[in-house]
C-alpha cells in the first residue's frame, strides 16, 4: 500500500468557504446528546479546571482550586461521591518557557479502582538549578490526612539542553498510574515509571524510544483509551522519515512493559502541541492544530498493513486539513481541541469554542457531515473541557459559567454548573 498523504498548501479563504457548505440549519445533527447530568454546586463540581479520569466502570474527577486539590469519584450516570480535599503539598518548578511541571493527576486502585489519587509534580532538587526530582503524592479517598510523597525519578535539564517535559495519567482500569518525563529537543529516550497503590513503584524505570534509532521528540503526552493507557509524542524528521514529523504511540501495560503500536508520518507541520488521538477498529486517528500556512486543524488516519502483506508493504496513511482558522477569525481565536472519535470510516472532533463545547463530524475525505452539535451552555462561556472516548460514547465534563464577568452578555445572575454529558455518535446521522 502507498501512503495517501502529502504536503498541503491550502487557501484558508477557500477552505473556510467550503468547510461548512451543506451544514446549514436544515441539515441533520452530526451527533446526539445522551446523558446530560448537572453535578451540583459542591466545591469539586465548581472547580474550573477539573479533569476526568477513567477508573474501572466509572471516573475520578480531580482538579486544583487555588492551592487546594479536590477530587472524588464520579459514576457514569453523573453521581459524584466521596469528595475529598487537601492542600497542594508543594509548588511545582517552572521550565524556562514558563510551563509548570504539574500538578498532574492520575489514580491508583488500593481496594477499588481509583480509590487513591496520584498527584504528580516536578521540583528542583534543593541547592540545584538543573536537577529535577519527580514526585508522586498519594491520597486516599475520604482521608483527612495529608498525602504521602514518593520519588518517581530524576532528570537533569540545563537551560541550553531544552525544557524538561512531564506527563502523567493512569490505566483505564483505575489500578496503576504512569509518570513519563524527558528533555525535549534532545536525541535521548523518554523515561517512565509505573506507580501502583500506596505509591509503590511497579517494575524498573523504563525508556521509550525507537529500537533502531533515537530521534529528537516533542509534545509528550498521555491518553486513556477505552482499553489502554498510552504515551504519545511527535518525532522530528530523521533518517527514517527525513521530510516530515511523525506521531508515535506506545501502549503501556500494568507491569511496566510497553508495546510500540504506531508510527504515523504526518506530511503536515506540527508546531504546537495541541493534539488528540484515538484508536479505530483497525488503526488510529489523530487531530492537531498548527499555526503555519495561516493556521488550522488537520487530521490523519493510519491503517496498519495486513500481517501477511509482506516486509515491503507500508501502512496506509491519510492526512488532510479539516478546519481553517480563518473561519474563527484567526488562529488565536480557534477553538481548542477536546477529543477525536471514530465513527466507522468517519470521525468527529470535539472543540471548546466561544459558543461552548461543540462537536463536528467529517467523512474519510475530510468533508463536513451534518450540522455542528453544541453541548449545553447558557451563555457559551465554559471552563476547560475534559473528555474520555469510550467504545460507544464520548464522556465530556466542563464547568458552565453563565455569570462570568468576562462576558458582556453574561449579566444574568445564574450560578455556575458543571455537567457530565455523553455524546452519542452512531453511524446513522440524525
Amino acid at each position: 500500500m502507498v501512503p495517501k498523504a502529502g504536503g498541503f498548501v491550502w487557501s484558508v479563504a477557500l477552505l473556510a468557504s467550503l468547510l461548512w457548505a451543506g451544514c446549514g440549519s436544515d441539515q441533520p445533527y452530526c451527533a446526539q446528546i445522551g446523558l446530560q447530568a448537572p453535578l451540583g454546586n459542591s466545591p469539586l463540581a465548581l472547580t474550573r479546571s477539573a479533569v476526568l479520569l477513567r477508573a474501572g466502570e466509572g471516573f475520578v474527577l480531580a482538579g486544583l482550586d487555588g492551592t487546594t486539590v479536590r477530587w472524588g469519584q464520579l459514576s457514569s450516570n453523573g453521581t459524584l461521591t466521596g469528595e475529598s480535599e487537601f492542600a497542594r503539598p508543594e509548588e511545582p518548578a517552572t521550565t524556562a518557557g514558563g510551563q509548570p511541571l504539574g500538578p498532574l493527576f492520575a489514580v491508583a486502585g488500593k481496594a477499588a479502582p481509583g480509590d487513591q489519587l496520584v498527584v504528580v509534580t516536578g521540583v528542583l532538587q534543593r541547592g540545584t538549578t538543573d536537577h529535577y526530582e519527580l514526585h508522586a503524592w498519594i491520597h486516599d479517598l475520604g482521608s483527612k490526612s495529608s498525602p504521602t510523597m514518593h520519588i518517581v525519578g530524576e532528570q537533569m535539564a540545563v537551560a541550553s539542553s531544552g525544557p524538561i517535559r512531564l506527563a502523567a495519567s493512569s490505566a483505564p482500569n483505575g489500578k496503576q498510574a504512569l509518570v513519563a518525563w524527558g528533555v525535549e529537543g534532545q536525541a535521548v529516550p523518554i523515561h517512565y515509571q509505573m506507580v501502583g497503590p500506596d505509591g509503590v513503584l511497579v517494575g524498573k524505570p523504563g525508556d521509550i524510544a525507537n529500537s533502531n534509532y533515537t530521534a529528537h521528540w516533542s509534545c509528550l503526552g498521555t491518553t486513556q483509551d477505552a482499553d489502554n493507557l498510552v504515551v504519545t509524542f511527535i518525532e522530528a524528521p530523521n533518517s527514517a522519515h527525513p521530510q516530515w514529523p511523525a506521531w508515535r504511540r506506545f501502549d503501556m501495560n500494568d507491569d511496566g512493559s510497553k508495546v510500540d503500536r504506531a508510527l504515523m508520518i504526518l506530511n503536515l507541520n506540527v508546531t504546537d502541541c495541541r493534539i488528540v488521538s484515538a484508536p479505530t477498529s483497525d488503526g488510529y486517528l489523530l487531530a492537531w492544530q498548527d499555526n503555519t500556512n495561516n493556521g488550522g486543524t488537520s487530521f490523519a488516519r493510519l491503517i496498519p498493513a495486513p500481517p501477511d502483506s509482506g516486509p515491503d508493504t507500508i501502512d496506509d496513511v491519510v492526512t488532510h486539513p479539516v478546519l481553517a482558522s480563518a473561519y474563527y477569525g484567526g488562529y488565536s481565536q480557534m477553538p481548542t481541541l477536546g477529543w477525536i472519535a471514530p465513527v466507522g470510516y468517519e470521525f468527529t472532533i470535539g472543540l471548546a469554542g466561544s459558543r461552548g463545547p461543540e462537536v463536528v463530524r467529517f467523512d474519510a475525505f475530510a468533508d463536513p457531515q451534518g450540522r455542528a452539535l453544541y453541548l449545553p451552555s447558557l451563555a457559551g462561556n465554559t471552563g476547560p473541557v475534559s473528555a474520555w472516548v469510550g467504545n460507544d460514547a464520548v464522556y465530556v465534563t466542563y464547568l458552565d459559567m453563565p455569570g462570568s464577568p468576562a462576558r458582556v452578555d453574561a449579566a444574568v445572575a445564574v450560578e455556575n454548573q458543571r455537567y457530565l454529558v455523553t455524546v452519542l455518535i452512531p453511524s446513522e446521522r440524525y
